[in-house]
């Protein structure tokens, strides 16, 4: 299946999983094709639904399968809602005629959440918990990883 909606679109979701005020990084593996070694939020891009089956919001078991994947986290798929939306932000690439739909959302763990539960994927190689005021510790592969650390900043910012 193709990682991406179709050659011409693409539909990007991530997730700032929140938890004492810190979020969730994951640093992605110097092998990836987009970004390689920089530091990213859980998610990725939505594919083709099960096209047999009548499908509504099916890019909310796309973003709760992400999430899963990547960090071993089960995320109810209703905390995917208008309230948790903290971006959505469109980017043509002329070079390839490619027009991208990218969503950042906001996940506030309980207070019981345990930060050492993630199981993170082979897609990264590190995770950290970090603050507002470590966010420009860290490379997020800008200026493409630019709106990665928006999230970040609208998540926590948020109350």
């Amino acid at each position: 299946m193709s990682n991406q909606l179709t050659d011409k679109v693409k539909f990007v979701q991530k997730v700032a999983l929140i938890h004492e005020d810190k979020v969730l990084i994951l640093k992605r593996s110097n092998d990836s094709q987009s970004r390689p070694g920089a530091w990213d939020l859980p998610g990725g891009n939505t594919e083709w639904p099960d096209l047999t089956q009548p499908t509504g919001n099916s890019h909310t078991a796309d973003i709760v399968r992400e999430v899963e994947e990547e960090t071993g986290l089960k995320i109810n798929p209703e905390k995917f809602n208008d309230q948790s939306l903290v971006l959505f932000y469109t980017f043509f690439e002329p070079d390839i005629q490619r027009y991208s739909f990218n969503c950042g959302w906001r996940v506030l763990l309980s207070n019981d959440f345990d930060p050492n539960s993630i199981v993170i994927s082979n897609e990264h190689t590190d995770q950290v918990w970090i603050s507002l005021t470590e966010l420009d510790q860290y490379d997020f592969g800008e200026p493409i990883g630019t709106y990665i650390k928006t999230i970040i900043r609208n998540a926590l910012q948020r109350k």
